[in-house]
């Protein structure tokens, strides 16, 4: 049996002087957070004030299972409680002084713990195990020892877990100053970050993970992915990451690399406050006064659009019959129609240069347990909010292709484009969360989760340099100006009820997501040199006319669940069954029109100059020609296309049953099978396109065993069935580019679903709470697994995506946490922790694609690396802690190996992310009492992001830039 102790600190007045409350009462917003703080504190300390309150939570030695309905007494008295089905207690209402606690549980030995003290408003956490009465120890009195360490707590639960997985801690993302749950996932094992938002599990592709909230299945708001993206939650709002490696029957058989479970914050043992403001100054963008902007909306500040960017009025009458230049000119009503719809659009098609801001954010949390109806009713609210730019000046865009002859025949790729790249960003991101948690009797519990996430971005690019199609001493011009509006709405209702041993956990889940970009514009152009002087000319068609986007997606996403666990004895050992079902309904429509620019006979190349504002000046009617005939230069066509239009329908119906059995005191066996019923459709509305579909039943086995070697180690070994399916997205015909002369990417309607078989095994030893080494391998089997490729034999710079045949991982994960002073007493402060994956995958060439291959490279391979897989992982953090001081200090690395990101058909080589590692310093400095301080570096290295082609040793620029370092200042307020 083990006995835990932590002590949380007094419920008091805030550490902050009369000068600093002054000056926060001088503001506005310091006036708010004055009166919200003082509300809450006013109505939240008397719960409290003069008594104290022991808290817990009471397990099974052998299982690591809380235990339900077990006693805990306060030793000569008639004051105790039971434990709730998550084996907590809360005994509150106790006068300062010593307590004896005394636990016993029907068929285990009683625990009684003594020298446990009880400070007036503070709360004691008291955690305990409790062993079989089959050991024979009878009552046992022990000590009561401090231990204040979450990480410590979540080890403890990894260790008795019926599966492979890892998990940070809120200290732990706290420590990191990681501000949303994707820079957090950087400091799991095996896991690494692409875009600041997907998570990429033991170097596997986005794809191959799965996203959780609080158990439930998180839907995405990128059309483009399968994964959730993960910046949306920011630190503020988690109380854990736990990210599950093998595959059980009661989690969804749709993760391979891993299963993410964001844990918010949920039933508080006490009142919490907290308030965070934070600044950071990025060096290649923040201040920056060439940082490319354009005509913001009043509300960009808050993620929204404020209607700048709506489509015209005009434009939304379904009767409008938009007249062609030639009807215009013949009929008067038709050619004013056409002025009038041509001149509808905000002229502003052109970059400006602006002087980027600093980067803010605050955040605020609130917590706190009251008495309602007599039973505690647990309240949780967070807001957080944060507004970034990013900016680079320096990148660079090629697209290459092989030909002329063999591979020994050709000496270079063959450019296609050549462009300078100029990008600037503004972010504004926001979200909510609140939790209401009650207990009606200690063996129910019913909460609901509201989850409310907000995120703006406006994206303008300028790109300029070669373009193949173009005479040789000719520049081309392209710009992006766009905007991407993404929300998550989230409702969660729960309840967890005991019937004497039996447990059953429910779920409802109502969630939607939308993604809007309004008025996506583009504008392009060329220009020659002749005889020193610039000549703008007219496209001939060699791309496309300047055109402007309106697309809008919007996800509904249902989920029902039910869990239900019986206990029973095998051979007088703790042993259960499970069994369960969940239902997910998901309906996504997908809308996009399309407006574009073209050239009547009145407009003027030579007048245009590269003057952008001329260029769309010369909008409409702008004379008279022939018998008095309005001549117009720009004019707008609806180029929209009903191909660009789809609806998907998913659902997926669930059902599994397993066991979780523990053979010997040492040995346990957790199996059973899962079957998943998919249904899925994707339909354009251009009724001519076949519908994409995939219609499986998929049994999907899993094994686990877990033998303990001593009481600290275990042996895991698993076999397990799981699969990936495409996105809706990938599955639609539709067609989209990132700039002019890009590749266009279209979906496939023959995809099929991607079947893994995994096997892994680990070892891991908890050194003591809070350490840890482990060592795990694993191999992965892949029928069907899908990869984006470059169609070259269709032309048109098409991009699309494809099922292979089969694949294979295989790799090794290393894992260490350890503090120092095992080493040497004068290390004492110091704890190191590291891990690295080694990963080798490829996937078999389909055979008629190698034919192609071998038939300009005869010596080509006949297999290539899984797209999106890294061969490498590796994370290492080294942290200085003084508790007395309240200081802490740490520095991470974080680095990855070249992963291929996008299949070139045929011989030309395939693109890769290139390997980059980054660097971040973190320190953390208590001030007063209830204010600390946070200074962060991030990116030291200033790595540049680089995705290329290698041919011959010499590296293609696909895309590259540069990031910047990242210098952040932040307080925290916090009173508990």
């Amino acid at each position: 049996m083990e006995a835990t102790l932590a002590s949380k600190p007094t419920v008091g007045s805030p550490g902050i002087d009369s000068n600093a409350l002054n000056i926060m009462k001088s503001r506005p917003s310091g006036r708010l957070f004055l009166l919200i703080f003082g509300s809450l504190l006013f109505f939240s300390t008397p719960l409290f004030a003069q008594k104290g309150a022991i808290t817990g939570v009471v397990v099974d030695a052998e299982t690591g299972e809380t235990l339900i309905g077990a006693n805990v007494l306060i030793e000569g008295t008639a004051t105790g409680t039971t434990t709730d089905f998550d084996g907590r207690y809360a005994i509150h209402a106790l006068d300062a002084g010593m307590y004896s606690v005394v636990f016993s549980y029907i068929g285990y030995n009683s625990v009684t713990v003594s020298g446990v003290e009880v400070v007036a408003d503070e709360t004691v956490r008291v955690d305990i195990t409790l062993s079989a009465e089959a050991i024979g120890l009878g009552e046992v009195i022990v000590e009561a020892r401090a231990v204040q360490n979450t990480e410590a707590s979540l080890l403890r639960e990894r260790q008795k877990s019926i599966s492979v997985s890892d998990a940070i801690s809120a200290e732990a993302i706290s420590r990191s100053g990681s501000g949303d749950a994707a820079g957090a996932m950087t400091k799991v094992t095996g896991a690494s970050v692409v875009g600041g938002k997907y998570v990429y599990i033991r170097g596997l592709g986005e794809r191959y993970s799965s996203t959780q909230l609080n158990g439930a299945t998180l839907p995405s708001a990128d059309p483009d992915k399968q994964a959730f993206q993960l910046d949306l939650f920011p630190t503020s709002l988690l109380d854990n990451i736990v990210t599950t490696k093998t595959f059980t029957p009661d989690k969804p058989g749709s993760f391979t690399g891993g299963l993410v479970n964001v844990g918010t914050k949920n039933f508080p043992d006490t009142f919490t406050l907290q308030f965070t403001t934070s600044s950071s100054y990025n060096d290649q963008s923040s201040l920056s006064n060439s940082f490319l902007s354009y005509d913001l909306g009043d509300l960009d500040w808050l993620g929204y659009d404020d209607g700048n960017r709506d489509i015209p009025a005009i434009f939304q009458d379904p009767n409008l019959q938009i007249p062609t230049e030639v009807e215009a000119r013949f009929d008067p009503t038709k050619a004013q129609l056409l002025d009038n719809v041509s001149r509808a659009f905000r002229p502003e098609m052109e970059p400006t240069v602006a002087r980027a801001p600093v980067n803010s954010g605050f955040s605020m949390a609130f917590g706190n347990q009251i008495p309602f109806l007599g039973r505690p009713l647990g309240v949780i609210a967070s807001l957080t909010y944060n507004r970034a730019t990013s900016f680079y000046d320096n990148g660079a865009a090629g697209r290459y292709e092989l030909v002329g002859g063999t591979v020994q025949q050709i000496d270079q790729l063959t450019p296609l484009r050549n462009l300078v790249d100029t990008r600037g960003s503004q972010e504004a991101n926001w979200g909510g969360v609140a939790t209401l948690s009650y207990k009606p009797h200690p063996n129910h519990e019913l909460s609901t989760t509201f989850l409310r996430t907000q995120n703006g971005t406006s994206d303008t690019r300028y790109l300029e340099g070669f373009w193949q199609d173009l005479s040789g001493n000719s520049t081309f011009q392209t710009r992006v100006l766009g905007y991407q509006e993404r929300s998550l709405n989230s409702l969660q209702f729960k309840g967890e009820h005991a019937v004497r041993t039996v447990t059953a956990e429910w779920r409802a889940s109502f969630a939607t997501s939308v993604q809007d970009e309004p008025d996506l514009r583009y504008f392009s152009n060329h220009f020659t040199l002749v005889d020193a002087d610039t000549v703008y000319q007219k496209p001939a068609s060699l791309y496309p006319s300047p055109a402007r986007f309106f697309r809008n997606l919007e996800e509904q996403n249902q989920e029902y669940g039910l869990d239900l666990s019986v206990p029973f004895k095998l051979a007088g050992k703790s042993s259960k069954v499970m069994f369960g079902g969940n239902y997910i309904d998901v309906h996504r429509d997908f809308n996009e029109r399309r407006f574009e620019y073209r050239q009547g006979a009145g407009f003027s190349y030579s007048a245009f100059g590269g003057d952008n504002d001329a260029f769309f000046a010369s909008t409409g009617i702008i004379g008279t020609g022939t018998a008095g005939r309005p001549t117009f230069g720009n004019y707008i066509i609806d180029a929209s296309s009903l191909k660009s239009n789809y609806t998907g329908d998913q659902t997926i119906s669930a059902g599994y049953a397993m066991a979780d059995l523990l053979l010997t005191r040492k040995l346990r066996l957790i199996g059973g099978v899962r079957l998943e019923a998919t249904r899925m459709t994707t339909q354009s509305a251009d009724s001519a396109l076949v519908a994409g579909r995939l219609e499986n039943d998929d049994y999907l086995p899993s094994v686990n065993l877990v033998y303990a070697l001593t009481d600290n180690m275990n042996l895991r070994a698993a076999a397990t069935q799981t699969l990936a399916r495409p996105t809706f997205r990938e599955l639609a015909p539709y067609a989209t580019f990132d700039f002019v002369g890009d590749f266009v990417f279209s979906g496939s309607s023959n995809l099929k679903r991607t079947l893994v078989t995994n096997y892994d095994l680990r070892w891991e030893w908890f050194v003591r709470p809070g350490e840890i080494l482990a060592v795990s391998g694993f191999y992965k089997g892949f029928e069907n697994p899908i990869e984006r490729v470059i169609q070259t034999s269709v032309g048109n710079n098409t991009m699309s995506i494809q099922n292979v045949a089969t694949g294979r991982v295989v790799g090794a994960e290393f894992e260490f946490r350890r503090r120092l002073d095992a080493f040497a007493s004068i290390l004492e402060n110091f704890d190191v922790g590291g891990n690295l994956a080694l990963v080798h995958s490829e996937v078999d060439i389909p055979e008629e694609e190698l034919m192609v291959i071998r038939s300009a490279d005869a010596e080509a391979a006949t297999s290539r690396p899984l797209e999106g897989q890294s061969p490498f992982v590796v994370n290492f953090d080294l942290t200085y802690q003084k508790p007395e001081w309240g200081s802490i200090a740490s520095i991470y690395y974080n680095a990855f190996g070249d992963r291929l990101r996008v299949v070139s058909e045929g011989a030309a080589p395939d693109i890769y992310e290139r390997a980059r590692g980054t660097v971040d310093i973190i320190y953390s400095q208590r001030i007063w009492r209830s204010v600390s301080l946070k200074f962060a570096v991030k990116n030291i290295t200033d790595s540049d992001a680089t995705l290329s082609q290698s041919f011959k040793d010499i590296d293609y620029v696909y895309q590259q830039f540069e990031a910047g370092r990242t210098y952040s200042l932040s307080f925290t307020y916090k009173v508990e």
